[in-house]
């Protein structure tokens, strides 16, 4: 398959794999309103999701199989939008057909699995790039900014704390609770999120990773529903405490700075800081309101397009990445080890770009 040269500035030409709620709801809205992009396929094996998309996208091809896609096609990328575990597979098979890749998080479940896909990416000269798009919640580019002014100081701890009720890891066909289709449970999913929001607030990397888990039942094919993590970072310790098991629905913490305090409450923040009076700054949507927040994928997307056209720009998102599947698979392993604290890999240089 051929991709797309659009150097006349044409949008680029892409395909949506898999369409699911995350597709419907979040990514198929921010498609639809960017100048950079068109979504021109489908693909989608069950009949009553590809006659939503038809009726949705009635001008796009719908597919029932990737290879189909690949076959019949020209285009420039493809949005994966499938549950993660088949992830490392569609993202290897769309950049060997040349296609650039967004694809929803989790990118991967090991560094083995994840650096498989750098390789081809960068043997390919493809971009691909995971759908971080918590860190541009109004309310975490609020703290994100107050914390690189200065305004609490250099950051001591950050504690952050989400919680779901029981029926939060459902899912289509409750596959968010399914080891061999998800990975993993609330780790891997709220989790992954609250990693790079933490890795974007310290801008350093972690040293060491510990974890307690609970797991309901002795399924074996269970995932964790409660996750206590801790990383250790040269100036600061982080804190994550993520649960099914609430009673509600909240997203609550605060980041300590050693001249001031920022307590993070759902939809708003309050500044705390010596010798002055506290300031709250209020956000129309609170973290914990629905799942799915559109509006905070246009900085995701025009972040891809900047990979894309800008070759000296690749590879921050996939290394943001990188850290965040080091860091969960190593906290299974401190889980399956006691809690035992266990030390990252030491990074090369070009693996800071995200603290840049």
């Amino acid at each position: 398959m051929n991709a797309v040269n659009h150097e006349n500035g044409e949008p680029l030409r892409g395909a949506i794999v898999g369409f699911g709620n995350a597709a419907i709801y979040a990514h198929l809205p921010a498609w639809q309103v960017s100048e950079h992009f068109t979504i021109e396929a489908i693909v989608e094996p069950d009949p009553q999701r590809a006659q939503m998309a038809r009726r949705l996208l009635p001008e796009a091809r719908v597919y029932a199989t990737v290879n189909a896609l690949l076959n019949n096609g020209r285009l420039d990328f493809v949005d994966i939008c499938t549950p993660p575990c088949h992830h490392v597979d569609l993202v290897m098979a769309a950049c060997q057909s040349k296609l650039h890749v967004f694809c929803e998080k989790p990118l991967a479940a090991s560094l083995e699995s994840l650096r498989a896909m750098q390789a081809v990416a960068s043997r390919e000269e493809r971009v691909v790039f995971t759908v971080n798009n918590w860190k541009y919640a109004p309310l975490w580019l609020k703290t994100t900014e107050l914390v690189c002014a200065g305004q609490i100081g250099t950051v001591r701890s950050v504690s952050l704390n989400v919680l779901r009720p029981s029926n939060s890891g459902g899912g289509a066909a409750d596959w968010r609770k399914r080891l061999d289709v998800a990975w993993g449970g609330i780790l891997i999913d709220h989790g992954w999120h609250n990693l790079y929001v933490l890795l974007s607030l310290l801008r350093e990397p972690p040293l060491l990773v510990s974890a307690r888990m609970e797991t309901p039942g002795a399924a074996h094919n269970c995932c964790e529903e409660a996750v206590d993590l801790s990383v250790l970072f040269r100036q600061a310790e982080a804190r994550l405490h993520l649960t099914w098991q609430a009673d509600c629905r909240r997203n609550f913490g605060e980041i300590v700075g050693d001249k001031g305090t920022i307590f993070v409450n759902d939809d708003h923040i309050i500044l705390e800081c010596r010798n002055r009076s506290p300031v709250r700054f209020d956000f129309a949507e609170a973290l914990s309101a629905g799942s799915h927040h559109p509006e905070w994928m246009a900085p995701v997307i025009d972040n891809f397009h900047r990979e894309i056209k800008n070759v000296h720009e690749r590879g921050v998102n996939l290394m943001e990445a990188q850290w965040c599947t080091q860091l969960i698979q190593l906290a299974y392993q401190s889980n399956r080890e006691a809690s035992r604290p266990i030390e990252l890999l030491k990074p090369d240089p070009t693996a800071l770009a995200w603290c840049a």
